[in-house]
């Protein structure tokens, strides 16, 4: 599929508002609850009361607040919305109440959220428990006056039993309040505020299966079978101890039944028992890039012959390995992740989740080749976990951006100590079923990570993930190994030995290399790559690298000719070739796939909120940046030239790109070929014989400017890519190439330039 800005369009049609299709919970509830044995869940999501109490802080200023949680709380004028729901993005911008740039300038502060509903009688001796996905941040949830619980993290879901707390008449309204405390500066990005995930009521039987309490693995797979493992976790919540029998139902992606088993435990009163089941399903459809087959796992539980739950479980059957010196293959296939990195914003739609909205964001990310996602820097959200399930993109899901040590005031460093295991655990539970999930990060760019004192942190956060999931490997990514190979027996060398992968943020070949070999026994992997930045239609001369304010003054805006580049970075030109030439190298997560509100780099000024890193910029229209990695990811036939605005007066010198993985690109200008180029996947020249070019043409006062040498011809095996050359023709001049890799010697970092104007070409 390739994106055009009709595309996006319609495809922006098709989204509905949150909640449109759902009536509201108190009806919903009641019809639920009728008596049926089961399981059942409510969605909670219109009907909510919610109050921006403080936009500027966490305290209550007024005192009106203070009992916000009871239920004779008086709440009729308070806005009634739909969850999600994220407050801050409709708020006005403004350099007051903590906002940074980082966090686009947008306040966070103290909000309340209210929702009432009556349960029926037949409610009575059910469980009934409160589910949300995310709450940003230091949520406080009640029932009726009383304290069910507390969450600080905003990226991990959560539920918490309401069972004690619920009045079951039919006419008794039942009130579940939430208080959210996002005091800024609490992230490095924007975060949004409030309920900004689903949330929902479940009502089961005492006798159940416990939250995330189906582990689902293939062990074993080949052509003709695959050994589907199921771990169920039941819970007995009833008077007496109870006889469960347990059965486990495989269902094809065709909706057929494919594989069943059953057996009975024993469960203790107040106790919960795990169950094994192994299944042998037929002639497996893998689940895979190109073809995400997904099965289904039915499971029920039945006590005295009476069915009490039923619970399904999404699941894949494929194998994947890390190898540190064949890369990533995924079904036996060796496959070079081509992935990005994404905040969970949803540009002007906030915070948030809509998985349409999700859906749109990925679909277009896969258009431009991509197959994986490194969830930066946070857990994510089922409906981003479904959507990579569904169009085929595998997934680094990661735990934190910080442990102990923050990185803002407010941030997660508060709360580290006392809830990073639990945090870790429900990350690995919520996702360990997902086959798109391959790799689990223990944090990013963690400042304790190379101190003494971090060895010990991340023995704690690997604990809890592999207790949930010991199948996918354990990885850092970071930023922390660019300056060489650290000492031996150091903290950063200690921290190595615990891992089974390491993400490099922003290194060269060289640290890569010298990594490799030091380590055998990891496999590596670009967490972060490129991280150029650049605006839809605008364009610096190539010469100038780090253009910025020096050269768009007052603009705010930065250059899309892959040469905008910040203290850290790398170009994307550089960093495809980095990937291509190593095997052993896993691939890369581009920083970013999609721009993102906060972190506007480099204009770190007030009102400038959004960050320019991404491919495609926050309406989810391509940059050039797109096109660059499509020519290198995506085998369908393209082409593309950049400028992609064409305001030049006549006599003006126009560098032309032409971004492309076809044999032959061939360069019109008003109707007239400037030449043709034609190049294979062995050999990519630089530019063309230097007796036909010029560096600019002559004018009323200009001199032309002398012949420069010619550059060396590379070969290495690379796929088909551009040549670059300068020519004149009717009209402006134009120069034009395609900075496609080219391996020997290796790339400059960062500011290098080779003489024939490559970005972040060959040192010399």
């Amino acid at each position: 599929m390739t994106v055009t800005r009709r595309s996006v369009l319609i495809a922006s049609t098709a989204v509905p508002t949150a909640g449109a299709i759902l009536g509201t919970p108190a009806a919903q509830a009641a019809t639920a609850s009728t008596g049926a044995t089961g399981r059942h869940t409510v969605a909670l999501r219109d009907g909510w009361r919610f109050a921006l109490v403080n936009p500027g802080g966490i305290t209550d200023p007024t005192g009106a607040y203070a009992d916000a949680a009871d239920p004779g709380h008086d709440d009729s004028a308070w806005r009634e919305v739909a969850v999600p729901h994220d407050w801050s993005i409709e708020q006005t911008p403004t350099t007051d109440n903590g906002t940074t740039s980082g966090t686009g300038f947008l306040p966070g502060g103290l909000g309340w959220y209210r929702i009432g509903f009556t349960l029926p009688p037949a409610c009575a001796g059910k469980r009934i428990s409160v589910e949300f996905d995310g709450i940003y941040m230091d949520s406080y949830v009640y029932c009726n006056g009383e304290e069910a619980g507390r969450h600080p993290y905003g990226y991990t879901g959560f539920a918490f039993d309401l069972t004690d707390m619920l009045h079951t008449d039919g006419t008794t309204e039942n009130v579940i309040a939430v208080k959210v405390q996002n005091q800024l500066p609490s992230s490095r990005w924007y975060s949004g505020s409030g309920i900004y995930r689903e949330a929902r009521l479940v009502v089961t039987e005492a006798v159940h299966v416990e939250r995330w309490g189906t582990y689902v693995t293939t062990p074993d797979i080949t052509g003709k079978r695959a050994v589907v493992r199921v771990g169920t976790s039941v819970v007995n919540e009833s008077g007496a101890a109870s006889e469960v029998e347990i059965r486990s139902t495989v269902v094809d992606p065709d909706g057929l039944t494919v594989a069943r088993t059953a057996s009975t435990v024993t469960v203790a009163v107040g106790d919960k028992t795990s169950e094994t089941h192994e299944l042998t399903v037929p002639r497996p459809r893998l689940w895979d890039i190109e073809t995400p087959q997904r099965y289904t796992l039915e499971t029920e539980l039945r006590v005295g012959g009476k069915a009490t739950d039923t619970y399904r479980t999404p699941f894949g059957i494929r194998t994947f390995r890390f190898d540190p010196d064949e890369g990533f293959h995924l079904n036996g296939a060796h496959t070079k992740i081509k992935g990005v990195d994404l905040h969970h914003d949803q540009g002007a739609l906030g915070s948030a989740v809509s998985i349409d909205a999700v859906r749109r964001q990925m679909t277009i990310m896969k258009s431009m080749g991509v197959n994986a996602f490194r969830t930066s820097h946070n857990p994510p959200s089922p409906q981003v976990i479904q959507v990579c399930e569904e169009l085929g993109i595998v997934m680094m899901v990661e735990a934190f951006d910080c442990w102990q040590t923050g990185k803002t005031r407010y941030d997660y460093g508060r709360f580290f100590d006392e809830w990073c295991e639990r945090d870790a655990t429900e990350m690995g539970l919520a996702a360990r079923n997902s086959p798109a999930v391959v790799l689990w990060s223990i944090g990013n760019e963690i400042t304790d990570s190379t101190a003494t004192a971090g060895l010990a942190m991340a023995d704690r956060v690997i604990a809890a993930i592999k207790a949930a999931d010991d199948t996918r490997p354990l990885v850092i990514g970071s930023n922390k190994y660019r300056g060489g190979v650290p000492a031996k027996g150091s903290a950063a060398d200690l921290m190595l030995a615990k891992l089974d992968g390491l993400g490099l943020n922003y290194n060269t070949a060289k640290s890569a290399d010298a990594l490799h070999a030091a380590y055998p026994h990891l496999f590596l992997f670009v967490s972060e790559s490129s991280s150029q930045t650049s605006s839809r239609g605008t364009y610096q001369e190539p010469e100038h690298l780090n253009t910025g304010e020096n050269h768009t003054p007052g603009k705010r805006a930065t250059s899309s000719y892959d040469n905008n580049l910040a203290g850290w970075t790398l170009s994307g030109e550089y960093e495809h070739k980095r990937d291509r030439d190593r095997k052993w190298l896993a691939g890369q997560f581009l920083w970013s796939g999609i721009d993102y509100i906060g972190e506007p780099t480099p204009y770190k000024v007030f009102p400038v909120k959004a960050s320019f890193f991404g491919a495609v910029d926050t309406a989810g229209f391509p940059k050039d940046m797109y096109h660059l990695f499509r020519s290198q990811w995506t085998d369908e036939p393209m082409v593309h030239l950049l400028p992609m605005t064409w305001n030049h007066d006549k006599g003006d010198t126009v560098e032309v790109w032409a971004y492309a993985n076809v044999d032959t690109v061939e360069l019109f200008l008003n109707g007239t070929s400037l030449g043709t180029r034609t190049f294979d996947t062995k050999k990519t020249p630089c530019r063309p014989p230097c007796s036909t070019a010029t560096r600019r043409p002559a004018g009323p006062t200009r001199s032309p400017s002398p012949r420069r040498p010619c550059c060396p011809r590379s070969t290495a095996p690379a796929r088909r890519t551009g040549s670059a050359w300068t020519g004149g023709g009717p009209g402006p001049s134009t120069r034009w190439r395609s900075p496609s890799p080219w391996t020997a010697p290796m790339p400059c970092p960062r500011r290098s330039r080779s003489r024939c104007g490559t970005a972040a070409g060959s040192c010399r």
